[in-house]
């Protein structure tokens, strides 16, 4: 599947660029001018003195010195620069990703990048929603190998308010205090389920909680379901990233259990306080050994 997506994704951006030369060829016909052509990286930098200064400094830039990708510099993303030149600076005639639309600033850089990462970009909800490479990444002013426009956590935390409200919460994974990124988990050019690396959360869960997993021979279905139903994947008030105490939580399914215990509602409610469900029932992820999950 992976190897028809990446053809397919060749072929596409293969013809989106013929498609984009063909349409410039026949402009240049039709108005009885030449095509525009190539000039080079020095006429570019006797205007834009400032980036031409410090391009060979980025990603791109040192790739530029040995990759044939980028063997014509600046024009390897903007196009031939020509008309551009000839007309005094005239925008219209260069190709300024801050013009184009998202759609046209991605062709453009897919026509390069291929990574396998990549070729679940339009199946994604940053597709979906019009967000551009550009939006995450600058070639002339990101830093490192990913030309991000800040860290690889920040860079994301800028849009997804949300998240970043929950991983300041008591319990949560430890994303703000570096020793992992969103990007531990997503994927963030494509993917069906939130970006994810994985076909769904729970396997995605299983890369780090390989112990909660099993196959156990005492399967607890919650479990077996999805980790989302009992955890906040993002952070919680609660311990271990519950969505309510544990004592609530598993007697929102467990409604009718130790009905000896208690004669109403009220007197459940306070047994249930005070002692924790899994003060006995401690391996409520599954269990090769007990049905009710004793240890």
């Amino acid at each position: 599947m992976e190897r028809i997506l990446k053809g397919a994704w060749m072929l596409a951006a293969a013809l989106a660029l013929s498609a984009s030369l063909g349409a410039q060829a026949r402009g240049a016909d039709a108005a009885g001018t030449e095509a525009p052509k190539f000039v080079g990286r020095e006429a570019c930098a006797s205007c834009h003195a400032e980036v031409h200064e410090t391009f060979d400094k980025t990603f791109h830039g040192r790739k530029a010195q040995s990759n044939p990708k980028l063997a014509n510099m600046c024009e390897s993303c903007h196009g031939p620069g020509s008309a551009h030149a000839d007309g005094g600076g005239d925008i219209t005639k260069i190709l300024n990703p801050k013009k184009m639309s998202p759609q046209a600033v991605t062709d453009t850089c897919l026509s390069c990048h291929k990574d396998k990462n990549l070729m679940l970009w339009k199946t994604g909800s940053h597709a979906n929603s019009d967000v551009s490479c550009t939006t995450c990444h600058s070639v002339h002013k990101g830093s490192g190998n990913k030309s991000l426009t800040a860290g690889a956590t920040d860079t994301c935390l800028k849009c997804h308010k949300k998240q970043k409200a929950d991983m300041r919460l008591a319990s949560h994974h430890p994303v703000l205090e570096g020793k992992m990124t969103c990007a531990s988990c997503h994927n963030p050019h494509g993917g069906i389920e939130g970006n994810l690396k994985a076909d769904s959360l729970a396997e995605t869960c299983a890369k780090c909680h390989t112990d909660k997993m099993g196959p156990f021979m005492h399967e607890h279905p919650p479990v077996a379901d999805g980790c989302q139903n009992c955890h906040l994947p993002h952070g919680s008030t609660n311990e271990r990233m519950l969505k309510m105490p544990i004592q609530f939580l598993c007697v929102s399914c467990h409604n009718k259990e130790h009905a000896s215990f208690t004669t109403n509602t009220t007197t459940q409610a306070t047994w249930v306080q005070r002692d924790r469900c899994t003060d006995c029932h401690r391996e409520v992820h599954g269990s090769d050994r007990a049905r009710r999950f004793r240890k």
